[in-house]
């Protein structure tokens, strides 16, 4: 494995960049995409009041999932089913940090609320833990704090998300839908759940790591994903967070090239560049975004979203969120920059 310098991994993927026809820049040149993005990436990039919830260790319950990819975040437990214990309702502890945070947003004149449900898991094994979330952030956090309906997102693995648990992510309010299926293999029958579960819900996107090893299944699923409902294709670099997590990759890609972005991240040799060539080749009917390193330094950065909110063409990239549209429906009142 080498370490490059940063100077050498930020040229590469600027030159990259610059090949792919039609790539729109936004946030700052942070956000590289080809079309429309979904509610969902808004808070990434510009101020929201955003709430996330890492199923598992948030929640004091243990991280499991029911596969183990080798280019996860951190150690799970790996089993294939796990089921939260009976009687579990979300901490006064928990609704009273949740409400104090929301109180804060409450004086914004434009507010964009974000419901994230991910973790070092396969959050479907957790649904009891998200209908709590869900019936405190409508019922309580909407009615009596806020008075805008958030957009709520999950991440998932796919391999659960059949009819009878789309239909019952809807019936919870959940808007958007995040499938990897590269965790399954790429399997048929999670292609199979992407499409039942964008029968069923507003907005299903395909969430996928830059993972070299599954080149060939990246290309051959972009022609698959337009038969399905997909609507957004987010394409991640993979981030390496700990010791443990470098060993596996270095086993895996012993000639792998490392640089500091926000995290360590694998450079991928052009990857993301050319799936995303070959959807503007093939005019695909949904968007992509490169969540690389740039997204990863705005996420988390408070400071950076503001200056970008303030400073930046917002408006633009609000109508290429949707945004506009959303808050007709929802009926939210306030207006935006």
């Amino acid at each position: 494995m080498r370490v490059l310098d940063i100077q050498e991994g930020y040229a590469r993927k600027f030159a990259r960049q610059a090949g792919v026809p039609g790539l729109e820049l936004h946030a700052a040149g942070h956000c590289a995409h080809l079309g429309a993005l979904s509610p969902g990436c808004y808070g990434c990039f510009a101020p929201a009041a955003t709430w996330g919830v890492r199923l598992g260790d948030d929640v004091g319950l243990p991280n499991v999932c029911n596969m183990d990819c080798p280019h996860c975040f951190r150690e799970h437990e790996v089993r294939a089913a796990y089921h939260v214990p009976d009687g579990w309702e979300l901490p006064q502890k928990t609704q009273d940090q949740i409400l104090q945070h929301f109180l804060r947003f409450n004086r914004l004149e434009s507010l964009f609320v974000l419901y994230n449900f991910s973790g070092v898991s396969e959050p479907l094994f957790y649904v009891p833990v998200i209908a709590r979330f869900m019936n405190y952030f409508r019922n309580v956090i909407e009615k009596d704090i806020l008075k805008v309906r958030g957009w709520a997102k999950l991440y998932t693995n796919g391999t659960r998300l059949d009819r009878d648990m789309a239909l019952r992510l809807r019936d919870l309010g959940l808007d958007e839908v995040r499938v990897n299926p590269s965790a399954s293999g790429f399997s048929r029958e999670v292609y199979r759940n992407i499409e039942t579960a964008a029968a069923c819900l507003p907005v299903v996107t395909v969430e996928v790591p830059s993972w070299p090893p599954y080149r060939k299944s990246l290309f051959e699923m972009l022609p698959l994903l337009a038969g399905l409902g997909v609507r957004h294709l987010d394409i991640c670099q993979v981030e390496i967070f700990s010791l443990a997590g470098l060993e596996r990759i270095r086993r895996i890609l012993p000639d792998a090239e490392v640089y500091q972005g926000h995290w360590m991240m694998l450079d991928d040799g052009g990857l993301v560049e050319e799936l995303m060539q070959a959807v503007a080749a093939q005019a695909r009917p949904f968007s992509v975004i490169d969540c690389n390193a740039f997204v990863k330094q705005v996420n988390d950065n408070e400071c950076m979203k503001q200056c970008f909110y303030e400073m930046c063409n917002t408006k633009a990239f609000e109508q290429l969120c949707s945004l506009e549209s959303l808050r007709r429906a929802a009926g939210w009142p306030r207006g935006s920059r």
